[in-house]
């Protein structure tokens, strides 16, 4: 598999010497050197556990490297060369990036495997010159445990080792990333009080707001960005997964439905800071661990790494009110302190007023899931100070997270959750005894708004969802904008980056996309690409000010392509409009074709959860099997499949269907699906771990895997999108109608976004259902459903 390298900055010869001399790599006097002392001393400086004051040692260490079959560097080097063959020179390079001669590669052609891999490589290394830019390229090449060389050389100690070498408290940058300088063996761990503007909880005191820092030590004397990850997680999670609803009950006639208004919390407005007064230093220290990769290896190279639950969470005051604008506000009010906009104090007391002097007030936001939701949602109010967001599988509108088309719709594994459940999961201040005595009725009042105002009787869009939308709010933005989220994210579907990027898209800031193969999972550290070394240039040009190139290194959106998984497309948009468009209908004998139509009215009747309950597997099982066809649960459906395809074809952006459908009762939900039919051995699901723990972020500090998603065993089928509606609003999205036992109703309604490639001899299904085990509410009733296939179809854009 290929090591793809977005984020190498080309530069000249000149800026090569310069940075290969500030990282003291390059020695002073090389232009006095003879290429073969050069040579010697450079590779001797890429082993970095040798003292590099150690002249035996490290000359001893050039006889454990090979330049060819029957010769060793030390050897080679005893001839005094003048110049070095490709061949010879990086077979050295490939020892140095960590692969193994004789089972990755061999000595007799070692170009033949980095041509396989992608390793780049400089064809002709005549002199000093092109010696130098060779090793220039090769600290910045991926080695075999993904990172880059000159990271490998740092988690081994090659920084430390020439600590005294370097400039204190100051930053060291190489082809426009930040090193790992800073000392991680005395990282600063302390807790402070920020004072909210909210009083969520009603005792007539504004909220104070639990935020835990880890900061270098270097910081104590110059300024350094922040990165911040609003996490309602970090302060631990309440399990209550066992007291999820119920979704084993018929549908409910949505014309209930009763629009419920959100009801805002008390405003009790929060000291100003004064910035006459003493800074004291924070008197409690941290105990909890830092929670993201991409902080702690951001953390090695000089940014702080904040963590903030907000209201409702350990250590906090208040209550979670999941998704509201009191969520929003009070995760954003950390970062009004740390640009030095709002008062925090040292403990709880709230006497002795502690300032984040340590910061730039160049603040950068990180995290996945809920943390990147927070993203979106404090990005959306415009605050000073937050220069970027890194959102990774992030809500944008908490309506598409847990309902959808007018229906109550689960996230993938959730069955049953809902706002007032997500709300316990995080409200972990009910952990200390204190805060349980206090908070707990005042808990258990918001636990029966919450769940009244979601409505789970019909699904509806309301004002209480219209204010957990972030997207009506996208023209406040004016921090730069990178997303990530996974096409196979049925938990937040991919409909929440979608519809947001639609709108960030067309805003005046800096913007990125990247969509990979997983789940919800993040990509700090695939093998197909270089996403933290990506995010290091990043943040250091939106937080450090260095021009780096990042604004034009790297294409507008990455696109992981579904067949091989080292292969990313690079694309300017993802959307429909630039696509060809293309429609099938669904015709006689099953079969789904670009003629017209079947005239025929085709009937299936939807037994809800029965047959489910009985089988006893799970949701995941139930789903692999309905969309394979098996026969048990297929007969609840309507299956349409084209020919064979003779080429590839990209389906991208939202397919659209429209169907004529009649309901055997009063209401009804319909499924639609669009799956793949093909046996083939397909991606892992999940990324596979190849290397455990074999990165280091720093030096004696954190780890990470190498992971990447991998063929696997044989399958019969992949769901390739899917969307669900409620009958009751095919007039009107936000607004449910009336509708008359058999009478025929027109639907239209658009699927999850996707960008998938059909390969060759493939089939495309279209799958028409009702109960979406997984998903959708589990009916206790029968209910027919008869589709009027000369009035359905559906329509997507393809390439």
């Amino acid at each position: 598999m290929k090591y793809n390298q977005y984020a190498y900055v080309k530069t000249d010869y000149q800026t090569e010497v310069k940075e290969l001399q500030q990282i003291k790599f390059l020695p002073a006097n090389y232009e006095k050197l003879s290429f073969a002392e050069l040579l010697a001393e450079l590779t001797a400086n890429a082993v970095a556990v040798v003292d590099p004051n150690d002249a035996s040692a490290r000359k001893a260490k050039l006889a454990e490297f090979a330049v060819s079959e029957t010769q060793t560097l030390k050897q080679f080097l005893e001839g005094n060369p003048v110049k070095i063959l490709s061949h010879q020179f990086y077979n050295v390079a490939l020892q140095l990036l960590g692969y193994h001669v004789g089972y990755d590669y061999q000595l007799a052609d070692p170009l033949k495997f980095m041509k396989k891999q992608v390793v780049p490589y400089i064809a002709d290394i005549k002199d000093k010159h092109a010696l130098i830019r060779a090793f220039y390229r090769l600290l910045n090449t991926r080695a075999k445990n993904g990172q880059l060389l000159i990271d490998v050389m740092a988690g081994e100690g090659y920084f430390y080792n020439r600590k005294n070498q370097f400039t204190k408290n100051k930053f060291l940058f190489f082809n426009g990333k930040s090193m790992p300088v800073f000392d991680t063996s005395k990282i600063i761990r302390e807790v402070v009080y920020v004072e909210s503007d909210l009083d969520t909880d009603g005792d007539g005191k504004s909220d104070l707001l639990q935020t835990t820092i880890f900061r270098p030590v270097e910081s104590e004397n110059m300024p350094v960005p922040a990165l911040y990850t609003a996490s309602p997680y970090f302060g631990g999670i309440i399990d209550n997964e066992k007291r999820n609803h119920n979704v084993d009950e018929n549908l409910s006639d949505a014309t209930e439905w009763e629009n419920p208004q959100y009801q805002a919390a008390t405003i009790v407005k929060a000291q100003k800071p004064n910035n006459d007064t003493v800074s004291y230093k924070p008197v409690e220290q941290a105990v909890g661990k830092s929670s993201y990769g991409l902080n702690e290896y951001m953390l090695a190279r000089g940014f702080a790494s904040v963590f903030a639950g907000a209201i409702g969470t350990r250590g906090s005051d208040g209550l979670r009110i999941t998704g509201a604008p009191e969520e929003t506000e009070s995760a954003k009010e950390i970062i009004e302190w740390l640009h030095g906009d709002r008062i925090a104090y040292t403990d709880r007391s709230r006497q002795h007023e502690t300032k984040a002097t340590w910061c730039n007030k160049k603040i950068g936001m990180t995290g996945r899931s809920y943390l990147g939701t927070l993203q979106i949602a404090i990005a959306t109010t415009g605050v000073a100070g937050l220069k970027t967001v890194i959102s990774e599988a992030a809500i944008s509108s908490w309506y598409d997270y847990y309902r959808e088309h007018g229906l109550v719709i689960a996230p993938e594994e959730c069955q049953g959750e809902d706002l007032d459940m997500l709300a316990e999961t995080c409200q972990s201040n009910l952990w200390d005894a204190g805060d349980y005595l206090k908070i707990k009725p005042k808990f258990d009042a918001m636990q029966k708004i919450l769940l009244d105002k979601a409505d789970r009787k019909t699904g509806q869009y309301s004002d209480f969802w219209e204010k957990r939308n972030y997207r009506h709010h996208t023209n406040n933005i004016k921090c730069s904008w990178i997303s990530v989220h996974g096409l196979n994210d049925w938990n937040v579907k991919p409909k929440n980056v979608y519809k947001i990027w639609q709108k960030v898209k067309n805003l005046p800031v800096e913007h990125h996309l990247f969509l990979h193969q997983g789940p919800h999972y993040n990509m700090n550290n695939l093998v197909s690409i270089d996403f933290t070394d990506l995010m290091n240039l990043w943040l250091v040009h939106e937080l450090l000010g260095l021009e780096n190139n990042a604004y034009q290194q790297w294409p507008t959106v990455l696109v992981q392509d579904n067949l091989k998984a080292d292969n990313w497309h690079e694309e300017e948009d993802w959307s429909n409009d630039s696509e060809k468009e293309t429609v099938y209908f669904p015709a006689d004998d099953n079969e789904l074709s670009k003629d017209t139509s079947s005239e025929k009215k085709v009937s299936f009747t939807d037994v809800g959860g029965t047959e489910f309950k009985k089988a006893k597997i799970s949701e995941n099982d139930w789903q692999y099997q309905f969309i394979c066809g098996n026969k048990k649960w297929a007969q609840a459906s309507l299956r349409f499949t084209t020919d064979e395809f003779i080429h590839p074809v990209t389906i991208v952006g939202r397919p659209e269907i429209r169907m004529r459908v009649a309901s055997s009762l009063n209401r009804g939900q319909i499924s639609v699906a669009l799956v793949e039919i093909s046996d083939r051995k397909r991606l892992t699901a999940t990324p596979r771990i190849l290397m455990p723990g074999g990165q280091e972020l720093g030096f004696h500090f954190q780890l990470d895997s190498l992971q990447e998603f991998m063929p696997d065993k044989l399958t019969h089928a992949k769901l390739i999108t899917k969307s669900h509606m409620n009958l009751q609003n095919y007039a009107d999205m936000k607004k449910p109608s009336s509708i008359k036992v058999g009478e025929f109703y027109d639907l239209q309604f658009k699927l999850q976004p996707t960008y998938y490639t059909m390969p060759v001899g493939s089939k495309l299904c279209l799958i028409i259902y009702s109960t979406d085990q997984g998903m959708t509410k589990r009916p206790l009733e029968n209910t027919t459903y008869t589709i009027d296939l000369s009035e359905t179809a559906i329509k997507f854009s393809i390439k």
